[in-house]
């Protein structure tokens, strides 16, 4: 809870987040479906109940000052966001847990002001289906979204965008209108090797972003941490950015719109 306490106080529009689920059914918030790397503990969280969860130390790997720092609930987590006017971009990295995530978005009046995210297809389907309602977003990745040419890219985009259907009504602070939007990786990550993220070249450049606000998409890029690839992307006017490094990206944004 540290983390979003902390992009509150630095003046964040969303964050972003994980869930998964426990042995015992319950939604908890971490990246990973295994508490290894950070925690104190071990094994997947598919395997573990929550009451061992919840004896971890979920802080110490990141800072000594964190602790003690606790997993929290999706329920813990989501009533912060509500208490304080904050919008949550949670992502579901399996789609057999939709059903359980939509009822605690009801039941903590946070139905509004989420944004669902994965890279699970089905998932992403089965919301705008049933809760069309709810902002529901396809992550793309992959070659044929990040490379070859502006024309290439943005054809591939617009046909997975129409297989989909991400038409939704934005009922929360960006104040949408009715639009498609797509999450598109800022940065070509290389998974295999483990490279300097600044060293990253960008997936998305100014004539792609272009194309595709002509198209009336709105742009998320992902993730980008870098000073330079922040700063080119939002002078390529992308729509909303996700990164590591909020206090870095809320002054580039400042500098960028000072020029």
């Amino acid at each position: 809870m540290s983390a979003f306490e902390a992009a509150l106080n630095a003046g964040t529009d969303a964050c972003e987040f994980d869930v998964h689920m426990t042995l015992d059914g319950v939604l908890i918030v971490i990246h990973d479906d295994r508490v290894d790397r950070t925690t104190n503990g071990t094994g997947l969280i598919s395997e573990l109940t929550y009451d061992y969860l919840s004896t971890l130390d979920a802080g110490s790997w990141k800072d000594p000052k964190f602790a003690g720092e606790k997993i929290p609930t999706l329920h813990q987590t989501l009533t912060y966001f509500q208490a304080n006017n904050m919008v949550a971009v949670l992502e579901i990295k399996v789609a057999d847990i939709v059903d359980e995530i939509l009822e605690m978005l009801y039941e903590t009046k946070m139905d509004k002001r989420t944004v669902i995210i994965s890279f699970a297809e089905s998932a992403i389907v089965k919301i705008r289906n049933e809760k069309p309602e709810i902002p529901a977003l396809l992550l793309l990745y992959g070659a044929e979204y990040m490379t070859g040419s502006t024309q290439s890219k943005v054809n591939h985009i617009s046909q997975k965008a129409d297989e989909i259907g991400t038409k939704y009504v934005g009922p929360f602070s960006f104040q949408l209108e009715k639009i498609d939007s797509v999450l598109l990786p800022g940065v070509i990550h290389n998974l295999e090797n483990n490279i300097d993220p600044g060293e990253l070249p960008l997936a998305l450049d100014a004539e792609t972003v272009a194309a595709l606000h002509k198209k009336g998409y709105l742009i998320d890029a992902w993730t980008v941490d870098s000073e330079e690839n922040i700063r080119d992307l939002v002078t390529s006017k992308v729509d909303f950015l996700t990164t590591n490094y909020l206090e870095r990206a809320i002054r580039i944004k400042k500098e960028v719109q000072s020029n």
